[in-house]
């Protein structure tokens, strides 16, 4: 049994593919895009409304860039020191996914989680339509790892959980809205899923967000 069409869980959802990478960073993070890229702006106190003074100057490939420049991409040996998983040490995967949204009242908010042979690699993503669209870059973080029977702990209707579930869904509730495999090979992340097809990305390793230290990536359409 497939999931209900995440087309139409999330009809309606206004998508802001700009917004939506900027919403990942801090005022302080966002004031140093406007240095880097030479605006000439005056900043407003508030992290949002200087963020919408971005994208009002900036179309999503020059945020692109300067994103870009704000993380340079790290070069030499000691770089991954964190204890999170990174998917650029991963060797290459494959084996089943599933894109989850946190919850039915929270489909925005979303969730890959990538099979491993005990466990899982947990994505995390403040868009899921972005994510599946496939058309627009989008920032991901890692979730850590999870058990392998969280792989279809999920919902797929109010009341249904995935007949091929192993566990029962967190209290979050989350809310299957595709199914499918992927392969991770060289920095680029390949699905084919049963209702979005099959969608594409290169990864490129941000930073390790603080307080935690979990690894941030952005992931860049694959046309």
């Amino acid at each position: 049994m497939r999931p209900a069409s995440y087309t139409q869980l999330v009809k309606g959802i206004h998508l802001e593919p700009a917004r939506g990478l900027l919403d990942n960073f801090s005022r302080n993070e966002l004031l140093r895009l406007v240095e880097h890229a030479g605006l000439d702006i005056t900043a407003p106190r508030g992290r949002v409304a200087l963020a919408n003074v971005i994208t009002r100057h900036l179309d999503i490939d020059e945020i692109v860039e300067q994103i870009h420049r704000l993380f340079p991409a790290e070069r030499g040996a000691g770089r991954r020191a964190c204890g999170s998983v990174r998917l650029d040490d991963l060797p290459p995967l494959h084996g089943e996914a599933t894109v989850q949204a946190y919850s039915h009242s929270r489909l925005q908010l979303g969730r890959a989680l990538l099979e491993r042979s005990r466990d899982c690699v947990a994505l995390s993503f403040n868009s899921a339509p972005l994510f599946l669209e496939n058309r627009w870059p989008v920032i991901v973080r890692d979730g850590g790892v999870v058990p392998r029977s969280r792989l279809f702990a999920a919902f797929i209707r109010p009341g249904r959980i995935h007949p091929s579930a192993e566990a029962s869904p967190p209290r979050t509730r989350p809310y299957l809205l595709d199914e499918g495999e992927y392969q991770l090979r060289n920095g680029r992340l390949r699905f084919e899923l049963a209702h979005a097809g099959p969608i594409s990305f290169q990864v490129t390793f941000l930073r390790e967000r603080p307080p935690a230290g979990r690894a941030e990536y952005l992931f860049e359409p694959i046309v």
